[in-house]
């Protein structure tokens, strides 16, 4: 689950991977989460590395009609939490290390399979950097994110952010000898929905729905009773930016906002205050359609059509930021994750262990003879 601890499933996967693999453990700051790396082939030459995140997200108050966390088969159709996204696509790579280190490569192959990515990213850092710092980076990633195991080459960045207003309370009969948290927060709301409204009008891409940077206020809350000038209050907010656009610039537009929200609060009350908190940050993915990449995997996966956008985030973008050429390509569908009766096919499963197997005769060979346009 995520933000919890994963020695559990940690252990297992190290269990199925030490026969056929190198296996590194790397442990986190509080020391307890992992993430593993699951190397076959020679080191000293660079290769392919294979995405995935272990955590899923809890199914508190989902209408489940079977235990989501019981694999369970009905017809073609394996439901259970996370089948889907993306414990289907992990599976198929545990399911295909001995034909990985039976095949003698010639190009490596790494497993990267991280933590907490459900809350923004957290736990792929330390594998993105040590992927990205051996002596031969890797030549291409393939995260296994839900596409129905098309070819996706973009999506957006975000940034997730806390605002907690404390101001002064008092009777609201006198909220003038007050300083009301919530009010300050539905100003900043206000400007930040003037700010979401600009970004329509910005810079376009006509590859995602919608075509432009998107500002969400996703939630706001405060104050206990109506006779009370509320002195707490808790807005969070997040910016989706398409490639290409100036996020800098749209940053530092919000932290103006935020400045004057919170020079207005104090100058009611000096003791009043306006904190932020980032909850979750990760760069948009933008591989080239037409890159030697993008062809490669669309030849692994037999998909003929262009490679195309999503509307989620994954970690995609940040093995492409470190330099690694980076597509997204699954089973399953996003349409289907993080509600109850997850499920993921039969016949998805078996288009992914197809591509895998493409891959191992693949890696047999020098990575020049088949990443080409």
């Amino acid at each position: 689950m995520t933000d919890t601890e994963n020695g559990e499933i940690v252990a297992r996967i190290a269990e199925i991977a030490v026969p056929f693999a190198r296996v590194r453990h790397l442990l986190n700051a509080a020391g307890d989460r992992t993430a593993l790396l699951l190397s076959i082939g020679p080191e000293e030459r660079p290769g392919v590395v294979l995405s995935a995140h272990t955590d899923v997200v809890a199914v508190e108050g989902q209408p489940w009609t079977s235990d989501p966390f019981i694999l369970t088969a009905r017809g073609d159709r394996l439901y259970g939490r996370g089948t889907s996204d993306m414990k289907g696509f992990v599976a198929c790579v545990l399911a295909a290390l001995p034909a990985f280190a039976a095949a003698a490569l010639e190009t490596p192959v790494h497993v990267a399979l991280s933590y907490d990515e459900e809350i923004g990213c957290k736990g792929v850092g330390d594998l993105v950097a040590l992927l990205a710092a051996l002596p031969t980076p890797p030549l291409l990633c393939i995260v296994g994110e839900p596409t129905g195991m098309k070819v996706k080459r973009a999506h957006k960045g975000k940034t997730g952010w806390r605002v907690t207003a404390t101001g002064r309370t008092g009777h609201s009969a006198l909220p003038h000898r007050a300083a009301n948290a919530v009010t300050a927060l539905a100003r900043l709301a206000a400007r930040l929905a003037d700010l979401a409204d600009d970004l329509r009008d910005g810079a376009r891409d006509e590859a995602f729905d919608p075509p432009y940077a998107t500002l969400h206020i996703g939630s706001l809350h405060g104050g206990g009773a109506l006779n009370v000038v509320p002195d707490k209050a808790v807005m969070e907010f997040e910016l989706r930016s398409i490639p290409g656009a100036d996020t800098p610039t749209i940053l530092r537009r919000i932290e103006a906002l935020v400045a004057e929200a919170r020079a207005a609060l104090k100058a009611e009350a000096e003791e009043a205050d306006l904190v932020v908190e980032e909850l979750s940050s990760y760069p948009a993915l933008a591989t080239a359609a037409g890159s030697a990449e993008a062809a490669a995997v669309a030849r692994l996966c037999g998909d003929n059509g262009p490679p195309g956008t999503i509307a989620f985030g994954t970690e995609a973008g940040l093995y492409s930021e470190a330099g690694i050429p980076t597509l997204v390509c699954g089973p399953g569908d996003i349409a289907r994750a993080h509600k109850a009766d997850e499920w993921v096919g039969r016949d998805e499963l078996a288009q992914c262990d197809a591509m895998l197997a493409r891959l191992a005769e693949l890696l047999r060979r020098p990575a020049a003879d088949w990443i080409t346009p």
